[in-house]
């Protein structure tokens, strides 16, 4: 593990893309607790705004920065944590079918299991709702790249700009499609696996 002096130095002033391969910004600072463990980083965006990064989003190679969106290492998250609650519902069920601890015991230590359960299924709608409109908005960002695309080439085909401004147009659309695309694809399948655990009157709604 590098020291707080050592880490400093290797991450002030890189830069920092997201999964998709988009440009976040440059390190500009190392956020800290009070044991002096990272929490999280502080990036000066394209636009100049500042956005704090967790440290749970940021992987670290010799080479390069990059952050995993919050929303998508917090569905790993609850995705583990809804299935080891399950698992331990079924251990438990275990011991009691063999005799392995009394009724009461069994009674304390299933409400606990289902109020965990419960907990997990509450923050996971609540995701679920989120990563909803966050798809809405990527799938409409999508739709408006896409025609500015066609619109462009269109343009070209008509005569209406030369093929130097039709490249140029393209040329600036596209690099922002594909992680979009990815980012959408990711999103779906996210969607998909959480509401795959929410219990079906949730699921439903």
């Amino acid at each position: 593990m590098l020291s707080p002096e050592l880490e400093a130095k290797a991450l002030l002033g890189k830069s920092i893309s997201d999964v998709y391969g988009r440009s976040l910004g440059r390190i500009i600072g190392v956020n800290r607790n009070q044991f002096g463990e990272m929490e999280g980083l502080e990036v000066e965006s394209p636009g100049g705004n500042v956005i704090d990064i967790p440290s749970k989003s940021i992987m670290l190679t010799p080479k390069m920065v990059t952050a995993t969106p919050e929303w998508k290492v917090d569905a790993h998250e609850l995705s583990g944590e809804i299935a080891t609650v399950k698992r331990r519902v079924v251990a438990l069920d275990g011991l009691r079918d063999k005799g392995d601890v009394d009724r009461e015991i069994y009674e304390e230590l299933l409400e606990a299991q289902r109020s965990g359960y419960l907990s997990k299924v509450k923050q996971t709608e609540a995701l679920v709702g989120a990563l909803r409109a966050k798809l809405e908005r990527t799938n409409n960002q999508l739709t408006s790249l896409t025609k500015h695309l066609v619109n462009a080439k269109l343009d070209y085909q008509s005569g209406e700009i030369d093929e130097a401004s039709m490249k140029l147009a393209v040329g600036s659309i596209e690099p922002s499609l594909k992680p979009l695309i990815a980012e959408k694809n990711d999103l779906s399948s996210t969607l998909k696996t959480l509401e795959d655990l929410l219990p079906a009157h949730v699921r439903a709604s």
